[in-house]
Order: structure tokens, then sequence, then C-alpha cells
């Protein structure tokens, strides 16, 4: 698994983001949200991307491509919280701040 960073495009860092953390399965899940749009709303998709703020400044992994399939094996909400358990692991002992965000593809 390639988990080398890409920063956000010029487009996406003009945008206002907002974090909303909750816990599920025992996982603390970051969600960033997209406040330009969808007006404090929860995102809604059938893909995920992945990324990690470092000191404030925003990043994707794997390109900023959302992550529909590993392996043959469609990333369903199960398969996000192993790839973000990965992230958490990775991102343990620094303050940088993984979070996962939803597209509709």
């Amino acid at each position: 698994m390639n988990l080398q960073t890409t920063p956000f495009s010029d487009k996406e860092l003009n945008k206002k983001y907002e974090i909303t953390a909750f816990e599920e399965l025992g996982i603390k899940i970051n969600v960033l949200n997209d406040l330009s749009d969808n007006a404090r709303k929860l995102p809604s998709g059938n893909c995920y991307k992945f990324g990690v703020i470092i000191d404030e400044d925003y990043f994707w992994y794997f390109n900023g491509d959302p992550v529909k399939k590993i392996q043959d094996q469609k990333v369903d909400r199960a398969k996000m919280r192993e790839i973000y358990s990965v992230l958490l692991e990775v991102n343990k002992n620094t303050n940088n701040i993984p979070f996962t965000f939803k597209v509709k593809r």
C-alpha cells in the first residue's frame, strides 16, 4: 500500500472544511466535511477518499482518488474502517489528523 501524500489542489484549498469525529465499532473516525456545498451535513456517497491534516495543511492519500476496490473487493463500510485503521496506525504518536471523505461516483 503506497501511503505517499498529495497536497490538496488550489480549488480544494479554497473551500472551507470541518472535521466530524465519531466512534464506530471502537474506532474513532474523522470525516472531512465540505462546508461550502452541504451546509454542515455529513456527506453522502458510495466511495471513500482518505487524507491527513499535517500542521494545518491538507493532503490526500492514494493521489486523492476515491478508493473503490481493493483486490477486486468493493470498498464498503467495513473495508473503509480497515483502511482507516491502517492510517491511524501510520499516524500514531503524531499530531496528524487522518480523515475519510465520502464522494459520489
